[in-house]
C-alpha cells in the first residue's frame, strides 16, 4: 500500500485538510504580524513628535518645555501613543481663532491635567484626564485660545490655580481682532 493511500484505495485527504488549515493559520499570523510591526511602528514614529517646535513656559514654580501643536492636523495628533513623559515637558496647542473647544482622550495612553487658557493667557478651566478611549470629552466651558496638556498632577505639583496668569512665548501670543466698526 502506498503511504497516502487508505485501505480503500482514496488519498488521505485528512491529512491534507490538516496540513493546509495550519499553513492557513501560520499565513494568517504572519500576515496580522507585519500588520501589527507596521502600526507599532506608525505608533513610535507618531509619539516622536520630531518636527513639532519646543518652547519654555514657566509654570508656577517651574520651567516646562513644550510641544507646540500650532495646526490643526498637529493639534488633533496631541500626545497620543506617548507612552511616558517627563514631568517637565507637555505640549502646548494654539489656536487660531478664540471659541469653545473640546478635547478627548481617543488614543492617549497617559493621564493628563488639561488647562485652557483665554487669549489673555488666564487659567480658565483644568480637568485631569484619565486615558478612557475618548469616550468622555472636556469642554472649555468658555472662549479660549491655548490649552496644556501636563502629567496628570502637574496641576497641583505646580502650584496652578484657576484665574492666574501664565506668561506664554510672544511669538505664540495672537493679538485680538479689533471688532467691526472700532476705531
Amino acid at each position: 500500500m502506498k503511504p497516502n493511500e487508505t485501505l480503500n484505495g482514496c488519498s488521505n485527504t485528512r491529512r491534507l485538510v490538516r496540513y493546509g488549515a495550519i499553513s492557513l493559520l501560520l499565513a494568517v499570523v504572519l500576515v496580522a504580524a507585519l500588520f501589527a510591526c507596521h502600526d507599532h511602528a506608525e505608533r513610535a514614529k507618531i509619539a516622536r513628535n520630531p518636527k513639532l517646535p519646543r518652547v519654555s513656559v514657566v509654570l508656577g514654580n517651574k520651567t516646562v518645555k513644550l510641544w507646540v501643536a500650532a495646526s490643526p492636523r498637529t493639534r488633533d495628533r496631541g500626545l497620543m501613543y506617548i507612552r511616558k513623559m517627563p514631568d517637565t515637558c507637555g505640549m502646548l496647542f494654539v489656536f487660531q481663532h478664540n471659541g469653545p473647544q473640546t478635547f478627548w482622550m481617543k488614543h492617549t495612553l497617559i493621564p493628563l491635567d488639561l488647562i485652557f487658557l483665554n487669549q489673555q493667557g488666564v487659567i480658565v478651566r483644568h480637568y485631569m484626564m484619565p486615558p478612557d478611549h475618548g469616550k468622555k470629552t472636556y469642554p472649555s466651558g468658555s472662549p479660549i485660545r491655548y490649552a496644556i496638556e501636563l502629567n496628570a498632577g502637574a496641576f497641583q505639583r505646580l502650584h496652578l490655580h484657576d484665574a492666574m496668569h501664565i506668561n506664554l512665548p510672544k511669538r505664540y501670543l495672537i493679538p485680538a481682532r479689533k471688532a467691526v466698526g472700532a476705531s
